[in-house]
C-alpha cells in the first residue's frame, strides 16, 4: 500500500513537473514558444560564431521578467565571465530613463515641458545666437532643439545647426543642456543631481543597480568595453577633468534586468505614475519627426509593427552597444547589452530579435 502511495505522488510530481516546465517557455511576439536551453545554446552560438565579446540579456513578457541571462566575457583577455550581475553602459539608453526623471520634475512643478530653457538657465555657448532661446525641454526629449549630436562634431564649437523645433536632429548636447537646466533649478551638482535621481526613480522602482554618476565600486563589476576584440576599460571614461559627471544622454550603468524593470514601468505603471507615463508615451504629433519614421514619443522612438506600437531604443558608445523596446498592449518587451563595438555590425543583435520572431530596427 505504501508503495502503491509512493508511486502515486511520484507521478504528481512529475505531472507538476512536466506542468512547470511548459510554464517556463518564452512566448514569442507571435506567440511561439521558445525554449529557455534552447536560446541560451543559440545566443551562445551567436557570440562565439561571430566574436561578440559579452552580452546581458533580460526579457519580458505579460509585464514580468522570464528570461535574464548574461554570456561571454567582461574582458576577453582575462577570460573573466559576464553574468546576471555584470554592470554595462546602457548609452543611449541612458535617454529614456532620464526622460522620465524629467517627467518627474514636470509633474512636481519643478520644470515646464514648453517654456523655454534659456528662463531657467542661460546659457554661454550659444548666446551669440538668439534662436537658442526658443529650444524647450520638450524639444530636447523629441530631438528638434537645433543642437547637434556633440559639439566635437562641430570643431568643438556648440552652434544651432536649424531653427529649434522646425526639424528633426537628434541631440546629446540638447540632453546635456536640460541636464544643467535641472542642476540649476534643483540646486544640486551632478553627483547631487544622481542621488535625486535614485530617490525618485530607482528605489520605487526596486532598481538594484542604475546610476548616472560614477562609483569605484563599480570597477568590481563593469565589463570592458572592447573594440575590434581587444578589451579597452571598464572605469570612468566619461569623467573629464576630474568631474564625476552625470551624463544624461550617455553614462548610466545598469544591468539588462534592474533596465527591464524600467521598462515594466512603462508598461504597467504603478497608479499615480499612470498619467505621466501616458505622456511620455504619446505620439508627439505636433513635434517634427525624423525622415520616414513615425512621430516619436517624448522617451522613445516608435514604430508599427503589425498591429501594435514598438517602442524601442538603441545606443552607442563606441565599445559598447545597447537595445532595448517594449510593446506596450502586450507587455513584451527586451534589454540587450553588450560590452562589444561590433554587436550590432555583426548581426548578432539582430539575429536574437529574429529568433524571437520579431523584426529587426536599429536607430
Amino acid at each position: 500500500m505504501k508503495r502503491i502511495i509512493l508511486i502515486f505522488f511520484l507521478l504528481i510530481s512529475i505531472g507538476f513537473t512536466s506542468c512547470n516546465s511548459k510554464n517556463k517557455t518564452i512566448l514569442t511576439v507571435k506567440a511561439n514558444q521558445v525554449n529557455p536551453k534552447e536560446l541560451d545554446r543559440f545566443i551562445q552560438n551567436q557570440i562565439d560564431s561571430l566574436n561578440v565579446a559579452g552580452l546581458s540579456i533580460a526579457i519580458i513578457r505579460n509585464n514580468k521578467i522570464v528570461y535574464n541571462n548574461a554570456f561571454g566575457f567582461k574582458n576577453l583577455a582575462t577570460k573573466e565571465k559576464c553574468d546576471p550581475e555584470t554592470l554595462f553602459e546602457a548609452c543611449s539608453l541612458s535617454k529614456p530613463v532620464f526622460a522620465y526623471f524629467v517627467i518627474l520634475q514636470v509633474k512636481k512643478g519643478v520644470i515646464n515641458l514648453d517654456k523655454p530653457l534659456y528662463e531657467y538657465l542661460l546659457n554661454a555657448d550659444l548666446a551669440a545666437d538668439e534662436r537658442y532661446k526658443k529650444i524647450t525641454a520638450r524639444m530636447v526629449l523629441c530631438h528638434t532643439s537645433g543642437l547637434p549630436n556633440w559639439r566635437k562634431q562641430n570643431d568643438g564649437e556648440l552652434k544651432l545647426l536649424f531653427d529649434p523645433g522646425t526639424k528633426f536632429g537628434y541631440s546629446g548636447e540638447g540632453y546635456q543642456y536640460l541636464k544643467d537646466v535641472l542642476k540649476h533649478l534643483l540646486n544640486v551638482d551632478d553627483k547631487g543631481l544622481n542621488e535625486l535621481f535614485l530617490e525618485e526613480v530607482a528605489e520605487p522602482l526596486n532598481i538594484t543597480t542604475m546610476e548616472y554618476t560614477w562609483r569605484d565600486e563599480f570597477f568590481l563589476s563593469k565589463a570592458y568595453g572592447h573594440r575590434n576584440g581587444e578589451p579597452t576599460q571598464n572605469g570612468p571614461k566619461f569623467l573629464k577633468k576630474g568631474k564625476n559627471e552625470f551624463g544624461a544622454a550617455y553614462s548610466l550603468h545598469t544591468t539588462s534586468k534592474d533596465y527591464a524593470k524600467f521598462l515594466i514601468h512603462m508598461m504597467n505603471p504603478k497608479s499615480e505614475n499612470e498619467e505621466i507615463i501616458e505622456e511620455m508615451l504619446s505620439l508627439q504629433e505636433d513635434i517634427p519627426n525624423e525622415d520616414g519614421e513615425w512621430h516619436r514619443s517624448i522617451a522613445f522612438p516608435i514604430k508599427q509593427v503589425d498591429n501594435s506600437l514598438r517602442y524601442f531604443h538603441s545606443g552607442n558608445n563606441g565599445d559598447f552597444r545597447a537595445y532595448c523596446q517594449f510593446y506596450k498592449n502586450k507587455g513584451y518587451g527586451l534589454v540587450m547589452f553588450s560590452n562589444s563595438d561590433n554587436f550590432f555590425s555583426s548581426n548578432c543583435a539582430q539575429n536574437i530579435l529574429e529568433y524571437l520572431d520579431d523584426k529587426w530596427f536599429y536607430v
